[in-house]
């Protein structure tokens, strides 16, 4: 929340922002429209139902499974959880997977971040005798199956639409009253994590939501993010950051490069999760490995290639493509789009810095797309392999000729402050504007570049360390800071707590160059 200078200052509307209430942001909140029937559908299920949980290969989708899975079993059902395969299953309701829990007996089949426009699988399952209840997030303007969705698109106010699919759901039971609302606050560490994890928009309903399961997730009693917060070296107080650069990227590897319901089991609150926990550990590393290898041979070639936006190999996996896109986007500052063939497709991620719009940019060859979609920042298609050479010639002339009509000179607010400024005290009162991410960005802070201030490589290649008389300061992952030579004004960096021996310190981070 920004207030210009000389603006009335509302101190009820900043002390209702600064510490927002659950209970009156959830009374004011008008989820949806839609989903007339899923109250009596969920109601009327008897004890000792069978119910089939269907979700998705992301964070969301598994923590959305995993609080549906809870809910469940706290009403008696018999729970059972599938999470498709990302190449074998593909995005949202597959019809053969809805055939099989059809034909197995199940009474209701419970759908969470994806299935709002599975029309035909939606039908299918219903013709089958099974029930369905859809708690989803995606877009979507009309359909068919009304009463059974829940989803904030249709009809729901502004706030709701910014919520993960693992928020509706819980939105959802808090109003619908039907299990206690201290069992919801238990599970909003779960929420918490897919909320940063989908970087939806930290209006004041996704901030109280993140900020309580921030709380509960440093108290938490599962065994496996226990286990993953030690392994991960989760610095306490924990914060929205080390969920998006630890965590998160940890649970997804399940579903990048094997099955999604590793990450799901890590998350129960079982004796067995901590069995799962390591095993996502391991994929873990295997996840930095590959990206670590896709990267690298991307890098290269946007140096020295022919393409500077449109890269393709046959043999990088599809599960990475778009972390890898984005840390180059981020890093060359550029539209990236990677693609990697998938049977009779290729399948491709594309990631824009800010300013541009990922939508506009695939709305122009969307004739040629056998299917995409997305939003402003990133977005995913699919085309025919035999089309995909004129198409990637395309999308090299559209985004040369965006980028060139984009000014090179970017500007920037930043706050001027020295780092050697910040301590503990310092960074607790700056945390009051927390959490920071989509919609609430944490501001950048200036330092000017003086003669006599050292720039020493650490260990890693790209990585710097720059040290002054005004505090010192980390760069990662700079490329070539050679290139910058003696064209440096000052840094822009961010603040963010480390640990040394046991001990908290802050630490400051450069995130651009100033020249």
């Amino acid at each position: 929340m920004y207030i210009k200078y000389g603006e009335h200052l509302d101190f009820q509307k900043a002390r209702a922002w600064l510490r927002p209430s659950l209970d009156l942001l959830m009374s004011n909140l008008f989820l949806c429209s839609s989903g007339r029937d899923v109250f009596a559908i969920l109601q009327s299920l008897p004890r000792g139902s069978k119910v089939a949980l269907y979700g998705d290969y992301d964070v969301d989708g598994v923590a959305s499974a995993l609080l549906a899975s809870e809910f469940a079993s706290s009403m008696g059902w018999h729970a059972r959880y599938y999470l498709p395969h990302r190449l074998k299953d593909g995005y949202g309701l597959n019809a053969a997977v809805v055939k099989t829990i059809a034909r197995m007996g199940f009474n209701l089949l419970i759908v969470t971040d994806c299935g709002t426009k599975n029309e035909t699988e939606i039908e299918q399952a219903l013709n089958m005798g099974l029930k369905v209840v859809i708690f989803d997030h995606h877009h979507a303007d009309t359909i068919c199956h009304h009463g059974c969705i829940i989803n904030p698109y249709l009809g729901g106010d502004n706030e709701a639409k910014t919520l993960s699919a693992t928020g509706v759901l819980w939105c959802w039971l808090w109003q619908s009253g039907l299990i206690s609302k201290d069992w919801l606050m238990e599970r909003l560490e779960i929420v918490a994590l897919s909320v940063v994890g989908d970087s939806m928009p930290l209006g004041v309903l996704n901030r109280a939501l993140v900020k309580e399961g921030l709380k509960g997730l440093e108290i938490t009693r599962r065994p496996g993010l226990q286990y993953l917060f030690d392994k991960l070296s989760i610095v306490y107080p924990m914060d929205e950051n080390q969920i998006a650069m630890k965590i998160n990227p940890c649970l997804n590897s399940a579903g990048r490069i094997s099955l999604a319901e590793i990450a799901l089991q890590a998350l129960e609150a079982s004796p067995k999760s901590k069995l799962a926990a390591r095993e996502l550990l391991s994929l873990n590393y295997q996840r930095k490995k590959l990206s670590s290898t896709v990267y690298d041979q991307a890098a290269s070639r946007l140096r020295t290639g022919h393409f500077r936006y449109v890269l393709d190999s046959a043999h990088w996996p599809l599960g990475l493509l778009s972390s890898v896109a984005s840390r180059l986007c981020y890093e060359y500052n550029r539209p990236i789009i990677l693609a990697a063939p998938h049977g009779r497709n290729m399948r491709a991620s594309l990631r824009v810095p800010e300013g541009l719009n990922a939508i506009k940019v695939l709305e122009g060859i969307a004739s040629y797309l056998a299917s995409w979609g997305g939003h402003k920042g990133a977005a995913g298609f699919s085309v025919e392999a035999k089309r995909w050479s004129s198409v990637k010639r395309k999308l090299e002339e559209s985004l040369t000729e965006i980028s060139a009509n984009c000014s090179e000179d970017r500007f920037e607010d930043a706050i001027s402050l020295e780092p050697k400024t910040w301590n503990l005290k310092l960074w607790n009162c700056f945390r009051e504007l927390a959490p920071f991410g989509e919609g609430n960005e944490m501001p950048y802070f200036f330092v000017s570049h003086e003669v006599g201030d050292v720039i020493k490589p650490l260990r890693g290649g790209d990585n710097y360390r720059v040290s002054s008389q005004r505090g010192e300061l980390l760069a990662f992952g700079f490329d070539e800071m050679s290139r910058y030579n003696n064209r440096i004004k000052g840094w822009l960096y961010r603040p963010f707590v480390d640990s040394f021996r046991g001990k908290l310190k802050i630490s400051s981070k450069v995130e651009k160059v100033v020249v």
